[in-house]
């Protein structure tokens, strides 16, 4: 009897070292779950503080205002008087309505007559074809 005592006590103390070595591994996913959570969110306050800093420097650069002749789209010098990281109401204001407006994701493209494109990139001009 000695003998299957001491196997039952065995097996038993290796089921406990067994759930122990379990149980501080799901612990570790957990905690690394939960570590990739905090690591996610404070990267997505980075980025929005990185937007709010930048936001004063690139408004900046586009001042002073164009002011441009009422032909808008239609004239050469409105669309050459566009510079990269101007607002929608900025193009708006230079080259007037496009025709059309085509959004995907964080890129939206604007269409006017005679094939003239602009794109933007994050609600920042980022390019533009004149009108042919």
């Amino acid at each position: 009897m000695n003998h299957s005592n001491s196997l039952i006590r065995s097996t038993f103390k290796l089921s406990i070292v067994g759930f122990f070595a379990l149980t501080s591994t799901f612990s570790s996913f957990a905690s690394d779950g939960d570590r990739i959570t905090q690591l996610e969110k404070e990267v997505q306050e980075l980025k929005l503080r990185l937007t709010n800093l930048e936001s004063p420097q690139s408004k900046s650069l586009i001042s002073p205002k164009v002011v441009v002749s009422a032909d808008g789209w239609k004239s050469l010098n409105s669309w050459r008087s566009l510079k990269k990281g101007m607002s929608y109401e900025d193009v708006r204001g230079v080259l007037g309505e496009p025709a059309t407006i085509r959004a995907s994701g964080v890129v939206t493209f604007w269409g006017y007559a005679n094939r003239g494109t602009v794109t933007y990139y994050d609600d920042r001009l980022d390019g533009w074809n004149e009108p042919r």
